[in-house]
């Protein structure tokens, strides 16, 4: 018996590890750098975020949950190197607001990583998660746009991704997919003349 505790440990914790993310690239890359020679202006924001398993029946988020996924919108913002300051409110310069909707196929996905179970991880699962930023953006002199951004990641669940896990995980890839999405909103603010324009 003493021996099959830790053999059982480490099955679940290998089949634990099985999985990878990758970015769906719908968008540009935008370099994550920070702007020079640019005005900065004060931003303010609201953020909400929400899910949809199953299409037509969207669910908002916590309030707790809608605070963590403003993380990527908060670094983003603050690593452009446009903007004198970021917080959540109202009466900055430049005010957005953002809601982020995370959509997909739920029955499908259940149905994949049940069946992916069930072999142990031997058969591949997907899990794909639909990432639609939505962000009406307003200046102190009253322009206002609203801009849609869509884009995805993939979950493999799949013995061999063992290998890629450690530079996949979800937790690295998500992120980096919407602070992807945010560079862009802020290259749209730019080009119809919301924010100052950097030096190229």
């Amino acid at each position: 018996m003493k021996f099959v505790v830790p053999v059982v440990v480490s099955a679940t914790a290998l089949l634990a590890t099985s999985c990878a993310t990758f970015p769906g690239n719908q968008l540009p890359h935008v370099a994550d750098t920070s702007a020079t020679g640019v005005k900065k202006v004060p931003l303010t924001y609201s953020m909400q975020s929400s899910h949809e398993l199953i299409k037509g029946r969207e669910t908002p988020s916590t309030a707790a949950v809608a605070t963590e996924a403003a993380g990527p919108l908060v670094d983003s913002m603050n690593g452009s190197g446009r903007f004198s300051s970021v917080r959540q409110g109202q009466g900055g310069a430049i005010h957005v607001d953002v809601n982020m909707l995370n959509h997909g196929n739920g029955p499908a996905a259940m149905a994949s990583g049940f069946l992916t179970g069930f072999s142990l991880f031997t058969i591949p699962g997907f899990a794909t998660d639909h990432y639609k930023l939505t962000a009406k953006a307003r200046s102190s002199s009253g322009q206002s746009h609203q801009y849609v951004l869509e884009d995805r990641v993939t979950t493999v669940f799949w013995l061999p991704m063992i290998v890629a896990a450690p530079f996949n995980s979800p937790q690295k890839v998500v992120p980096e997919v919407q602070e992807n999405m945010y560079r862009n909103l802020i290259q749209n603010m730019e080009n119809d003349g919301l924010i100052p324009r950097a030096s190229r």
